[in-house]
């Protein structure tokens, strides 16, 4: 049985012996054979896994010895001649100044598509050949080696960064760049010339990009995070017909977040804490989806001007208005999910990225020069749009005791923003402009109180002048226009926006070597506006959301222009002065009772009620027509919350009314903490134990600024402690109404009038005197009087 299983198995599985003779008696050998395939299947091993790879590193070590400003790595590189696919992982470029990274990526040259070399020029729609894939994008600048090269220059500081050129080498390239600028060809007519007509649309799509600015001594580095983005570039006409092109990239961005983010590796001390972390840092900007819209003129050659008259006459109008600068701008929509956030905390981190990027060199500007026929023409400025085409949130975020206080703001779509930057500077400097508007903004506040404001429009034009001297004074002009405007006012909120000044004004101590004096213009114009204060009894407010028990003050008009200027064109001044304007036209003033106030029926049927009767003559004024002053006919107004029908009911009429306010105060200023730090632990004991002590009798330099702290050396003396001591500020009114002003006083009013906080708390005090000040400024006067 054995033996015959045996001979089964020699029959079925044939020895090496066996294989061999086969192979030989067929003229074949086995050897060939199994060498073949194990090349093959290592050929194909290495054509799958390494072949990429190896390219990469060729590829890297040649390009990296024929460049030299930066490292170039590539970690594998492959393409494909007949679908015309490269691809590519793992490249990033490294200099002293930026960082570029892609993960992974390919590009696909369609070259199997006809080429029409008379196709239309500079067409946006034209067909698409060369198609760009991006994984994992990464642009990061965190250095700008040749301006701080330049700043070392100028300040003759020994140079670290950059070996400074010789002037004769730096002369000859400049004479080589105005030369090449000088060279510049127009493009040629025929499109078969230019690589455009080859490729005229370039599509790339980014999965998961950032844009980052910062490096490890700032604090917070600025990013940009967006998981898609679907950008195509193209050509198209200029703008004038004497620059040659326009450069185009359009798409879109998908959940796109403007982010601070801690900086890995800072090396100084972060004592300023965010007001608000949304995930990796404190979010500024983010939306669902955003549109953007670059465009640039490639500039052309300045025309020689046309001397005989027969040849001017030959340039049609349309040309002559087509005569424009090159444009560039780039135009930005934000769709759904659009958030903003900002603050003194941001505005910080903001002006620590802009002196590190845009450092000031303290040096005087120089005029553009206007650009000669044949050279190149100039870009004049740099237009950025934004525009709000879905609901979004604005929130103003700051802190008070570790605690996040907000300003939030509801506005609608249609808003947009508009900011110009020129590109060139004139005798009296550049003055970049800003100027949006907001629709249908609804605003509260973090306060139990939440109402803020609630207008359909708000308008806002900024402009600012820079001089060409650094310190010279500077000018900034904001105009602010509202429309149908409601704004609620309560006590609270002066210390709410005192807060916020705080956290916004700069606690550090005056510095002579950096103060610019500038000064702020305000001008705020309502349209058709209601201003509502609450004015319950010993300033009780009722802050729940529905049926709310406050008595209400309205103040509504037409009109309403506010004028001050904020100066700050002097270093320390011992004294500082603003001047108010505010201007009304025909302005009405309404009292609102909740329903469980128990004068509020009275009042309403005393008012359905009243009726215009005569007065007698002896309570006129003398000169004035001995009799009723006539009723005023009633002429439609807008009105947002106080309307008739919900109990509100008219006290005091004014068609223009004026008031001046003049104030003088004395500023403090925060002292050096280097002093402190000198100061001796006997100093320091004296200075905290001198407020306990009885004040000595010394006299006072009258040439001391008041309001200061002394040094150490003059601690004799001191600026005297108790308030009285101190000289006041200033504080001076003018209020000014028009003759036929008239007024209904009822009880309820009164009491409201005492009850209102008002910030200057010299008109709450001499209540008494405001009320006899504008009493005898009424030429017609209506008085009931219902005392409760």
């Amino acid at each position: 049985m054995d033996g015959h299983v045996a001979k089964n198995n020699e029959s079925t599985f044939p020895s090496f012996v066996d294989l061999d003779d086969f192979l030989t008696k067929h003229n074949s050998n086995f050897i060939w054979l199994l060498v073949a395939t194990i090349l093959s299947c290592g050929w194909i091993i290495y054509l799958t896994y390494y072949n990429s790879r190896n390219i990469g590193l060729i590829l890297t070590l040649i390009i990296n010895r024929l460049y030299k400003d930066g490292y170039i790595h590539i970690g594998s590189f492959s393409f494909s001649v007949l679908s015309g696919k490269v691809m590519f992982r793992d490249v990033y470029y490294i200099n002293q100044d930026m960082s570029i990274r892609i993960q992974d990526g390919f590009l696909i040259f369609r070259w199997w598509k006809m080429y029409n070399p008379k196709q239309k020029q500079h067409d946006p729609k034209a067909e698409t050949r060369l198609y760009v894939t991006v994984n994992g994008f990464e642009f990061h600048v965190y250095n700008r080696t040749d301006l701080y090269a330049r700043l070392q220059e100028t300040f003759g500081l020994e140079p670290t960064l950059i070996t400074p050129k010789k002037d004769e080498e730096r002369g000859r390239e400049d004479r080589n760049k105005t030369l090449d600028s000088v060279n510049i060809k127009a493009e040629s007519p025929d499109p078969s010339s230019s690589w455009r007509s080859l490729i005229p649309v370039i599509k790339v799509n980014i999965s998961t990009g950032r844009l980052a600015f910062g490096n490890h001594y700032l604090p917070q580095t600025l990013c940009v995070n967006f998981e898609d983005a679907f950008l195509t570039y193209a050509t198209k006409p200029p703008s004038s017909h004497l620059d040659q092109y326009m450069h185009i990239v359009k798409g879109s961005l998908e959940n796109v977040r403007v982010m601070l983010v801690p900086s890995p590796r800072y090396l100084g001390m972060q004592n300023d804490e965010p007001p608000r972390l949304m995930g990796e840092g404190f979010v500024v900007m983010q939306s669902n989806d955003v549109d953007i819209y670059y465009y640039q003129d490639e500039p052309g050659l300045v025309p020689v001007e046309q001397e005989s008259g027969e040849e001017a006459e030959t340039c049609s109008e349309g040309d002559k208005l087509q005569d424009l600068p090159p444009c560039w701008g780039l135009d930005i929509v934000c769709g759904k999910g659009t958030d903003f956030n900002y603050g003194p905390w941001a505005d910080r981190q903001r002006d620590c990225l802009w002196k590190f990027f845009i450092p000031a060199d303290y040096q005087d500007m120089k005029v553009t020069e206007v650009a000669q026929p044949g050279k190149p023409r100039q870009i004049q400025a740099f237009e950025l749009r934004m525009n709000i085409i879905a609901d979004a949130t604005i929130d103003l975020l700051f802190t008070k005791n570790r605690e996040t206080n907000a300003i939030h703001v509801n506005v609608g779509a249609g808003s947009y923003l508009e900011v110009n930057i020129p590109m060139t500077v004139g005798e009296n400097g550049y003055s970049p402009t800003i100027k949006g508007q907001l629709l249908h903004v609804d605003t509260t506040s973090s306060m139990q109180y939440r109402t803020l404001l609630e207008a359909e429009m708000l308008a806002f034009h900024v402009i600012a002048s820079y001089p060409r001297v650094w310190n010279m004074p500077q000018s900034w002009q904001c105009e602010i226009e509202v429309y149908k405007a409601t704004y609620h006012f309560i006590y609270a909120q002066k210390n709410f926006f005192t807060d916020l000044i705080q956290d916004w004004a700069s606690d550090s101590a005056p510095d002579i070597y950096s103060f610019v004096p500038y000064s702020w213009k305000f001008k705020i114009l309502f349209h058709q506006f209601e201003m509502i204060w609450a004015a319950n009894q010993h300033n009780w407010i009722d802050c729940s959301t529905k049926q709310q028990e406050n008595v209400y003050l309205a103040a509504c008009g037409e009109t309403l222009n506010i004028d001050f200027t904020l100066p700050f064109n002097e270093f320390v001044p011992t004294t500082c002065h603003t001047r108010f304007s505010l201007k009304a036209e025909d302005t009405d003033m309404r009292l609102s009772l909740p329903e469980c106030h128990p004068s509020r029926y009275p009042l309403l049927t005393l008012a359905k009620d009243y009726q215009n009767v005569k007065l007698p003559p002896d309570m006129f004024m003398p000169g004035e027509n001995q009799g009723a002053p006539p009723p005023k006919p009633s002429k439609s107004c807008w009105r947002n919350i106080t309307h008739a029908e919900a109990g509100w009911v008219d006290c005091w009429s004014v068609p223009n009314f004026l008031l001046i306010i003049d104030y003088t105060w004395h500023p403090i200023y925060p002292q050096k903490a280097d002093e402190q730090l000198k100061q001796s632990l006997s100093e320091m004991e004296e200075s905290m134990l001198s407020a306990l002590r009885p004040p000595e009798h010394t006299s006072v330099p009258h040439n001391a600024p008041p309001r200061f702290a002394t040094s150490s050396s003059a601690a004799h003396s001191r600026v005297p402690t108790d308030p009285s001591e101190l000289p006041p500020d200033r504080l001076h009114v003018e209020m000014e109404m028009s003759p036929d002003s008239q007024i209904i006083l009822y009880g309820p009013l009164l009491r409201a009038l005492i009850s209102i906080k008002v910030k200057t708390s010299l008109l709450c005090n001499n209540l008494k005197i405001f009320f006899f000040f504008f009493f005898s400024n009424f030429v017609k006067l209506v008085v009931i009087a219902l005392l409760q």
